[in-house]
């Protein structure tokens, strides 16, 4: 890539901010809740009965339009990282290499999808717990059957970004793929998510779900750090 090619990749890359910044505000209309909220069966929340329809619509909208953004950055940073492929002076630095590649443009996919599903769960045992007049166990029995359908894929590809974008983020920054330091490991989304979890549980917060945004954060730290790559060449 000449500079002026590495130029424009460094900018377009920058629309992961608009777009995970959206996210971020639809992970917090879906998962801020009271304080007192308690689990109620596997994923329900008794906090989900406070979340108003028109925060799953926001986290929705956002969803779309920030993947929308996140597709402008991610395809970028592909092919920046393709140049790099033939780089690699070992095979298992360019597996690492096509293993996040793959995780870039699977997140292409499944973003707007999680907050499709993920709001749609929340919606769902809300409008179903009204229709049982508020009978806790025949809502959490019909939520199941909702869920049941949407348990595979939902788990599956969440499982594969996962592996994909963390995993092979790791992997590419230890094996010195892109010019950048160590501690850059640490900017992995799931990564930050911990990070998240460890705040809002040391925290003397007055609600609950202060980590809900923490991945999509940690999806703006790692284009960061691409950033810094690609400018460097």
């Amino acid at each position: 890539m000449t500079a002026e090619q590495r130029a424009k990749t460094a900018k377009r890359m920058l629309w992961i901010i608009p777009g995970m910044i959206l996210a971020i505000i639809g992970d917090y209309c879906m998962g801020i809740e009271p304080k007192d909220s308690a689990g109620i069966s596997f994923m329900i929340s008794s906090g989900w009965l406070t979340i108003a329809d028109w925060r799953i619509a926001l986290s929705n909208i956002g969803g779309l339009v920030g993947t929308a953004f996140y597709t402008i950055a991610a395809m970028s940073f592909i092919e920046y990282l393709k140049v790099k492929l033939p780089q690699c002076c070992d095979k298992w630095g360019r597996r690492f290499l096509r293993l996040y590649i793959a995780g870039l443009i699977w997140g292409c996919m499944v973003f707007i999808y999680f907050h499709l599903a993920c709001g749609t769960l929340i919606h769902n045992y809300n409008v179903i717990y009204e229709a049982a007049q508020g009978d806790t166990a025949r809502a959490v029995a019909a939520w199941n059957r909702s869920y049941a359908v949407q348990a595979v894929p939902y788990w599956v590809s969440f499982a594969v970004l996962g592996v994909t974008s963390t995993g092979g983020w790791i992997a590419i920054i230890l094996k010195g793929v892109l010019p950048l330091k160590k501690v850059w490991v640490l900017a992995a989304p799931l990564l930050i998510a911990g990070i998240g979890f460890l705040l809002e549980w040391s925290l003397p917060l007055p609600f609950n779900g202060f980590s809900s945004g923490f991945e999509s954060l940690g999806w703006i730290i790692m284009f960061l750090g691409g950033i810094q790559a690609v400018k460097k060449g």
